[in-house]
C-alpha cells in the first residue's frame, strides 16, 4: 500500500507490542483515551520474539500458578501497521462517559453493566478490529476501559513509503538477543544468567533488576546497566522499547508517561537523507545535517 503523504510532517507517535512466536495473535492496547482522533495517525510495531520462559510456579497465596516469566529472547521479525482513522475502532458510546468511569470504583455490578454494554457495541461495530477488553479493573480497584485486537494482522497495513522510511533502522534489531545477568549472592541467592532456577529463587524470595546484556549479530555482548525493568515478568517487551530509544534515532521512549504512545517519532533525528522523498539530489547535504551526523558518531 502506497501513500501520497509525507509522514514526517504529521506522524508523531508509535506503540510497540511484543509477542512470542509460539503464542496467538491477540494484542492488548492501552487506555481508550489514547485512541481518539487526536492521537492518530499512530504507527503500530508488533515484534515477534523467540522467547525462553520459566516454568509456572505455585502462587504464594495457594491459588493456582504464576504465568511463565521471560528468561531471554531473540527478535525474530517485526510487522508494521498504521491506524489513521477511528473507523477501525469501536467507540465508547455508553453513559457515564469514559472520564467519569475512570474515577469510579470497580464492583461486580459495574463489571456486569460494562460487559453488557461492550457486547452491545461489539455487535453494532462488528467489522471494526480494535475492540474493548473485558478486564475492567485497574490497579487500585478503579474502573478502566482498554482496547485489544483478537488478530493484529487484520489491522490496516503500513504504507510502503512509510515502511521504506523506517525499515532500515528497525531491521538492525532483527536477530538481537537479550538476557539478564544477576548477582544475588549477597542475598543468599545464585549468580549468573537469569534461568529457571534463578527465577524460582526470586519467586520464593524477591525479584531484582539485574543487568541487561544485548548481542547484535556477531558483535560482543553489550551491557546496559540503566535498564531498570528486569524485575518484570515480561521484561523483554520493555527491553525492546528501551533498545529502540537507544539504537534508533527517530524513536524517543516516552517511558509510559504519555497517553496513546510508547515512543515519540522525530524524523529530524533520522540519518536518512531527504532524497528518500525526492526533494533534493543525492549529492546534496546541508551543513546542519552534516553536523548532526558527526555528533552521532
Amino acid at each position: 500500500m502506497a501513500s501520497d503523504n509525507d509522514w514526517r510532517l504529521h506522524l508523531r507517535t508509535s506503540e510497540s507490542k511484543s509477542r512470542g512466536i509460539d503464542t496467538g495473535k491477540s494484542v492488548m492496547f492501552s487506555s481508550i483515551a489514547g485512541w481518539s482522533q487526536d492521537y492518530l495517525p499512530k504507527l503500530l510495531i508488533v515484534w515477534n520474539l523467540d522467547k525462553k520462559r520459566a516454568e509456572r510456579f505455585p502462587r504464594k497465596s495457594g491459588s493456582g500458578k504464576t504465568k511463565p516469566r521471560d528468561l531471554s529472547a531473540i527478535i525474530s521479525s517485526y510487522e508494521l501497521f498504521l491506524i489513521d482513522s477511528e473507523k477501525y475502532i469501536v467507540p465508547w458510546e455508553g453513559n457515564p462517559s469514559h472520564s467519569e468511569l475512570v474515577q469510579t470504583q470497580w464492583s461486580d455490578e459495574w463489571h456486569k453493566k460494562l460487559s453488557n454494554e461492550v457486547d452491545r457495541l461489539h455487535k453494532i461495530y462488528s467489522d471494526r478490529p480494535i475492540k474493548f477488553q473485558k478486564s475492567f479493573k485497574n490497579v487500585g480497584g478503579i474502573i478502566r476501559l482498554q482496547y485489544a485486537v483478537s488478530n493484529y494482522q487484520k489491522l490496516p497495513g503500513c504504507p510502503t513509503d512509510l515502511q521504506e522510511l523506517i525499515s532500515d533502522d528497525l531491521d538492525k534489531l532483527i536477530g538481537a538477543e537479550f538476557r539478564l545477568k544477576k548477582d544475588l549472592t549477597s542475598l543468599g541467592g545464585p549468580t549468573g544468567w537469569l534461568d529457571n532456577d534463578m527465577a524460582k529463587w526470586e519467586h520464593e524470595n524477591s525479584k531484582h533488576p539485574g543487568v541487561l546484556h544485548v548481542k547484535l549479530g556477531d558483535k560482543d555482548w553489550i551491557q546496559y546497566p540503566d535498564f531498570k525493568k528486569g524485575r518484570e515478568d515480561y521484561w523483554t517487551g520493555y527491553c525492546i522499547d528501551f533498545l529502540m530509544d537507544k539504537l534508533i534515532p527517530i524513536f524517543d521512549d516516552l517511558g509510559g508517561h504519555q497517553i496513546g504512545g510508547d515512543h515519540r517519532i522525530d524524523f529530524e533525528n533520522s540519518q536518512k537523507k531527504l532524497t528518500d522523498y525526492g526533494q533534493i539530489e543525492k549529492k546534496e547535504k546541508t551543513v546542519f545535517s552534516r553536523i548532526k551526523s558527526l555528533l552521532r558518531l
